[in-house]
């Protein structure tokens, strides 16, 4: 009986290892230190298949695929990437711990820490969330209204295309476009006017579900926010 009993909690322990040491499944990338400093960036995830290819992103972009492998005895996970530059400072070492965990190793004398927590969806980024057809409802500069000398006859959208072109409508009606950039560390969407007289413009952004909070950050807005209401057709 004792025998038995030994067994079954050698079985118990060797299962609970072996599990352990699954790595596989998506996971989302909650921070990245390098040297001390915090470079997370946005959205970023990995899906580590048990076939032994991954795919990673930021957000709905997907921008990276490879193979991996992994040492359970020490611990390395060695991700190779097919599609890119060579990775050239070799394996993570892994720490586990049910739903979440943490790669460690050195790149340019300094510690890379990175931190991942298991997730059921791949997540948005600021750059997805910002797509769609907004209208403007309010805007300030230092903390006063200026939407009615802005956009006195309500005139003014911007409609952000998934292929990085905006589109909006002046407040004299007329047409305007350009490229639109996001960072990949920050919320913030720089505006590239293919008008060349026009400067670009930088703002950090707010998306909620159907609001738009946009704060200029740049020389040619600071001071300035805009408040969008998406809609989803285009004003007449």
């Amino acid at each position: 009986m004792r025998t038995k009993i030994t067994l079954l909690s050698l079985f118990l322990l060797t299962s609970t290892f072996l599990f352990a040491q699954d790595i596989s499944g998506l996971w989302a990338i909650k921070k990245v230190l390098v040297g001390g400093q915090t470079m997370t960036p946005v959205a970023k995830w990995t899906n580590i298949q048990k076939d032994g290819s991954y795919q990673s992103g930021n957000g709905w972009l997907q921008n990276s695929e490879g193979t991996w492998t992994f040492d359970k005895k020490k611990k390395l996970y060695a991700p190779i990437e097919t599609n890119g530059i060579k990775d050239e400072f070799g394996p993570f070492t892994v720490e586990l711990n049910n739903d979440t965990m943490t790669w460690l190793r050195e790149e340019e004398g300094m510690i890379v820490t990175v931190e991942l927590v298991k997730i059921n969806r791949i997540p948005q980024s600021t750059a997805d969330q910002i797509v769609g057809l907004w209208d403007l409802k309010d805007a300030t500069k230092n903390n006063t209204s200026i939407v009615n000398t802005i956009d006195p006859d309500n005139k003014h959208y911007i409609f952000i295309r998934w292929d990085r072109l905006y589109i909006s409508r002046t407040s004299e009606g007329k047409r305007a476009t350009g490229y639109w950039h996001i960072h990949g560390h920050k919320p913030e969407v720089t505006l590239l006017s293919h008008t060349k007289k026009n400067p670009a413009e930088t703002w950090k952004v707010t998306v909620s579900a159907d609001t738009l909070q946009m704060v200029g950050i740049s020389d040619s807005n600071k001071g300035i926010e805009k408040i969008y209401k998406r809609i989803h057709q285009f004003p007449k």
